[in-house]
């Protein structure tokens, strides 16, 4: 069940989907939150159904992201 403070986090993503200085302060100012929680908490609500059913493209891309930054974690472990 998504919560009324989920839905705001979520449509915020959809409508800023660049990460700035700018969006962090945002993030701090207008939902409440540093910005580590509030990608923590996102990286948690694409993974449900109901955020997949609602935002499909909002959760496809935050996976492509989280899956293109496991690979290039991957590739530096590689090199160390």
């Amino acid at each position: 069940m998504l919560t009324h403070a989920d839905i705001r986090l979520l449509e915020f993503e959809d409508t800023h989907p660049r990460r700035t200085g700018l969006k962090n302060d945002a993030i701090l100012h207008r939902l409440g939150m540093s910005p580590a929680r509030y990608y923590q908490r996102l990286d948690q609500l694409v993974r449900q159904q109901a955020v997949q059913d609602r935002w499909p493209r909002l959760a496809d891309r935050i996976e492509r992201q989280n899956d293109r930054r496991r690979q290039e974690r991957a590739q530096l472990r590689r090199w160390l």
